[in-house]
C-alpha cells in the first residue's frame, strides 16, 4: 500500500488531473464513479455500508473512505477489512462536509456518490439506476427512497425554506396539503414515483461531477447539517436540477453520529442554526426575515401545545430549535484551529 505524505483539509480545489477528467464528457460509469463513506468511530456501520456498495457493483477502488478522528482499533479494523478501497484517516472529527470534500478530492470522479455511513443498498441495481438517472438532461443531483430499518418510508423530499413554505409549516396545515403539490409545499409526499424535486436530505446523494466542481463541493459553514440542501439550492440557481429516484432504495438508520455527540435538543439547536444560516444565504433580507419569523412562531405553538400533552420531549426539541433560530449568526463562525493532518491509503496497484 502507499502512504502520501500528511496534509491538510481545504475547500476543493480545482486540480488539473481533475478538471481533465470531469472535461472528457464521458457517461457515467462505475468506473467513472467516486463513492465516499465518512465515518466517525462506527466501523461496524462503516463496513457494513461499504460491503452493500461493493456487492450492488461499486468498485473497491472507487470507494474513499473518510475516517475522521478514529481510535488506533478502529482504523486498523477499517483499514484491514476494506483494504480494497481508498482509506483516509484524519486526525480529528474535522465535520461532515469537510470529509466528504477531502475524500473528492483525494479520489475525483466524474460523479461522487456521498453516503452515510448509517445507509445501506437495498435491493441490486441501485447505484446503477442512480447513474442512469444523472444521465437525464439537466440533472446535476440524484437521491434514492430513504427506508427506515423495518422497511417503512423515510420521508427525505423537502422544499426550500421559502415564506410560504415556513407559513405552511408553522400552520400545522401541511399534512393537508394535496400530494402532488407535497414535494413543493411540505415534506409529507408519497415518494411513490421519480421526478424532479426541489430538494432532500442528503443521506444519500449523487452529484454529477460538473456541478460539484462548478459549486466547490459541500459547504462548509457548518460542521454538519444542511449543506445537503444547500446543495440542492446552489445547484438549482446555476441551471442545475435534482432528481428523485423511486426505484434506488437505501434502508438509513439516522442519527448514528448525532446521537452520540449531542441530546436531542442539541441536535435540534445545531439542525435550526444551520438552516437559519442557509435561509439567510439564499433569500433577500426580507425574505429571510420573514421565512425565519414564521418558523420561530410556528415552533412557539408546538412548544405550548406539545407542554400542554405532556410530550416533554417533542417540547424540548422545539426548544432547541427555537434557540437555534434566535443565536444563529448571518454569517457561521469560522473556526481558529489549525488545519489537521491526514494521511492516504491506497489500494495495489
Amino acid at each position: 500500500m502507499q502512504t502520501s505524505s500528511l496534509g491538510a483539509v481545504r475547500h476543493p480545489e480545482k486540480k488539473e488531473g481533475a478538471t481533465t477528467l470531469l472535461a472528457t464528457g464521458a457517461v457515467h460509469s462505475f468506473g467513472a464513479l467516486t463513492a465516499i463513506v465518512v465515518d466517525w468511530n462506527l466501523p461496524d456501520q462503516t463496513i457494513r455500508c461499504v460491503r452493500a456498495l461493493l456487492a450492488d457493483g461499486v468498485p473497491a477502488n472507487r470507494v474513499v473512505i473518510v475516517e475522521n478522528g478514529p481510535t488506533e482499533p478502529n482504523w486498523e479494523r477499517t483499514s484491514t477489512e476494506l483494504s480494497g478501497c481508498v482509506l483516509v484517516r484524519v486526525e480529528r472529527n474535522v465535520g461532515f462536509a469537510a470529509a466528504n470534500n477531502l475524500g473528492a478530492r483525494i479520489l475525483p470522479g466524474h460523479a461522487y456518490l456521498l453516503v452515510n455511513n448509517d445507509a445501506f443498498v437495498h435491493g441490486s441495481g441501485v447505484a446503477a439506476r442512480m447513474l442512469a438517472a444523472l444521465a437525464r438532461e439537466d440533472i446535476g443531483i440524484v437521491v434514492p427512497r430513504l427506508l427506515n430499518p423495518d422497511h417503512t418510508l423515510q420521508p427525505s423530499v423537502a422544499p426550500f425554506t421559502v415564506p410560504h413554505v415556513a407559513l405552511i409549516r408553522a400552520s400545522g396545515l401541511s399534512r393537508f396539503v394535496p400530494n402532488r403539490w407535497q414535494p413543493r409545499s411540505s415534506t409529507h409526499w408519497d415518494h411513490a414515483s421519480s421526478r424532479e424535486i426541489e430538494a432532500a436530505i442528503g443521506a444519500v446523494m449523487l452529484v454529477d461531477g460538473r456541478v460539484w466542481g462548478q459549486l466547490g463541493g459541500l459547504r462548509e459553514s457548518a460542521f454538519m447539517y444542511a449543506e445537503d440542501l444547500d446543495l440542492c439550492w446552489r445547484a438549482r440557481r446555476t441551471g442545475w436540477k435534482t432528481w428523485f429516484e423511486a426505484d434506488a432504495e437505501f434502508i438509513h438508520l439516522g442519527g448514528a453520529s448525532s446521537d452520540r455527540r449531542w441530546s436531542t435538543r442539541e441536535r435540534a439547536e445545531k439542525v435550526a442554526s444551520a438552516e437559519a444560516a442557509m435561509i439567510r444565504a439564499h433569500l433577500p433580507g426580507v425574505g429571510a426575515a420573514t421565512t425565519l419569523l414564521l418558523m420561530r412562531l410556528g415552533l412557539e405553538v408546538r412548544v405550548v401545545c406539545f407542554t400542554l400533552l405532556g410530550k416533554k420531549d417533542a417540547a424540548e426539541s422545539c426548544r432547541g430549535s427555537l434557540a437555534g433560530l434566535r443565536t444563529a449568526a448571518a454569517e457561521p463562525a469560522r473556526t481558529t484551529q489549525p488545519p489537521p493532518a491526514w494521511e492516504v491509503i491506497r489500494p495495489p496497484g
